[in-house]
């Protein structure tokens, strides 16, 4: 939720012209000013203890207008804020500070720190908080049939605005066998759904690694033009044994279960319409008792009216009731089935050179290398001193229309350092912009587009390179001159500077360096839309009401 809305109106003074064109100046420059939501996308990591870290990503535009902050309310559990990781960036990759200030024990402020405003473009918030979703209610488990499952039933805050799209990611803790996951990962795992997540949101199983390097089950759900205050429910099921939790919902509403502890139900009637608006009414099992008997008592004159009348309709709808198998294990769930935007053969054949070298796996520093390189050989830079510190000097009219030459050129210090920090951001942002761009094309193919296209090979020191061999990047007129020789002596330098880059992409994702929270997670295109299946909860329902309402209608109520 917005606040802090302070528009900042132009006076401009003018000598002869008129009272109108003033007020249109005036008026056109605050519609103009102001600020929205444009997206959200949260990371939920799920421990088999049934705690979690949420992460929520919040990009806000803005023109002409001061942008403090917003509140944050709304949400399930607990909340234990990491302070000291929230933060926010702008277009420019400008970092800002973000403080979180408790309101109630319901209501948090989101702030930029010190007081500080964003006016104009685009700016995204970075924070999470530790929760015990078990407690809450959120993780639990349930029987079906002989066997027991664990249940995710829970949804991020409701916006007070529109949204271009928002997006949930869960980690699960399970290790997958491999780097995909297939259709007999989905097996073995019995992950299922609730039938309205399959009809509302875009589903895909994207590649996620852990800190180790490991790659985690992970399940991504999307939809695209968010309405105001929209409810993005997940509940999904798998199997318990991947958790070690100690609650456990009864069959029925208000049941006991031996060995666990019962788990709270604060929304019972997700019970009977999951998914549904009645599903969000907070009410426990006791209230809906209540609430039932007072609406039997209030209506039992009413019942016994019609039985007298239309006795022999009665008799039909019970025999409907008395079909029902209430505890029966007769509905078998559809298998899930592995969906994907991916469209075999297209190749993205417009990546950046280093775009193309991060989807390609090459060492880090041997990009950075090259990227020096290229920028010295077009004399934008002088490296003065490889050993034992990398030195550059940087030209004062050094100027570049490649993003990520631009980032690198204002990463340089004015003692001619490059700060560990700024090529981890230059990283990041490549691999962000590489996600985005080949969301639909065929990997493989696309890799082998740019394994014939670019060669990234190293020479030894003493090698000599022709001066016809150049690094070239996909783009028309964009060349990176330097000899192999070159570029392989400055890779050897950073290799020995920079820790955190002394390897590929697939494990800087990984590390410390880049997995700030699982913010890193904040692209979804790849997704799918398939295999329903229906709730046992729904048939039920469906079978007394037809019977009931069969009834009545045919004797003419």
């Amino acid at each position: 939720m917005n606040k802090n809305n302070n528009y900042k109106g132009r006076f401009i003074g003018l000598k002869k012209t008129g009272f109108c064109s003033l007020l249109l100046l005036l008026l056109s420059s605050i519609l103009q000013a102001g600020f929205h939501m444009k997206w959200v996308e949260v990371d939920v990591v799920l421990d088999a203890d049934g705690k979690a870290w949420i992460a929520y990503a919040v990009r806000w535009s803005c023109r002409n207008a001061d942008l403090h902050g917003f509140y944050f309310e709304g949400f399930a559990g607990i909340p234990v804020f990491d302070d000291q990781n929230a933060y926010a960036l702008d277009q420019n990759q400008v970092r800002y500070p973000v403080e979180i200030h408790e309101i109630t024990s319901r209501k948090y402020d989101i702030i930029l720190a010190n007081g500080q405003a964003f006016s104009d473009g685009e700016i995204t918030y970075f924070f999470r908080y530790a929760t015990d979703l078990e407690a809450s209610g959120n993780v639990t488990q349930t029987q079906y049939g002989n066997d027991v499952l664990a249940v995710f039933n829970w949804a991020p805050v409701q916006w007070s605005e529109a949204l271009d799209h928002e997006t949930v990611i869960v980690h699960y803790p399970i290790l997958l066998p491999g780097e995909m996951v297939t259709e007999g990962d989905l097996e073995t795992y019995r992950f299922m759904t609730e039938k309205y997540v399959n009809q509302r949101y875009l589903m895909d199983f994207p590649a996620v690694r852990n800190r180790q390097g490991e790659s985690v089950f992970t399940v991504r759900f999307h939809r695209a033009n968010i309405g105001k205050r929209y409810h993005f429910q997940i509940q999904t099921y798998i199997d318990a044994k991947y958790f070690q939790l100690n609650t456990m919902a009864p069959r029925r509403a208000g049941g006991k279960v031996e060995g666990f502890q019962q788990a709270e139900e604060r929304f019972i009637l997700n019970r009977f319409f999951p998914g549904s608006v009645f599903s969000r009414l907070p009410m426990r099992s006791g209230e809906l008792l209540i609430l039932a008997g007072g609406f039997g008592i209030l209506f039992v004159l009413f019942p016994v009216f019609i039985m007298t009348r239309k006795h022999r309709s009665m008799l039909v709808a019970r025999e409907g009731i008395e079909r029902v198998n209430w505890d029966g294990n007769e509905w078998i769930p559809p298998k899930l089935q592995v969906g994907s935007f991916r469209k075999s053969g297209k190749v993205f054949k417009t990546l950046d050179m280093l775009e193309a070298g991060l989807l390609l796996d090459v060492p880090l520093t041997t990009l950075l290398g090259i990227m020096l390189a290229g920028l010295e050989d077009s004399g934008k830079i002088k490296i003065e001193k490889l050993e034992p510190e990398l030195m550059i000097h940087k030209m004062p009219d050094a100027r570049s229309d490649n993003v990520y030459e631009k980032m690198l050129l204002s990463s340089i210090r004015d003692d001619g350092v490059l700060s560990q920090a700024s090529l981890n951001r230059i990283f990041q942002a490549a691999g962000s912009g590489l996600e985005q761009k080949i969301w639909d094309s065929d990997l493989e193919a696309t890799k082998d587009y740019y394994r014939k296209k670019m060669k990234f090979e190293t020479v030894s020191a003493g090698e000599t390179c022709p001066d016809t061999r150049q690094y070239r990047s996909p783009h028309p007129g964009q060349f990176y001159h330097s000899h192999y020789a070159r570029a392989n002596e400055i890779s050897q330098s950073c290799s020995r500077q920079f820790e955190s880059i002394q390897h590929n992409f697939s494990t800087f994702r990984s590390t410390p360096a880049c997995y700030e929270g699982p913010f890193l997670q904040n692209v979804c295109h790849d997704a799918c839309h398939s295999a329903c299946h229906s709730a046992c909860h729904s048939a039920c329902h469906s079978a007394c009401h037809g019977a009931c309402h069969g009834a009545c209608v045919s004797s003419g109520h």
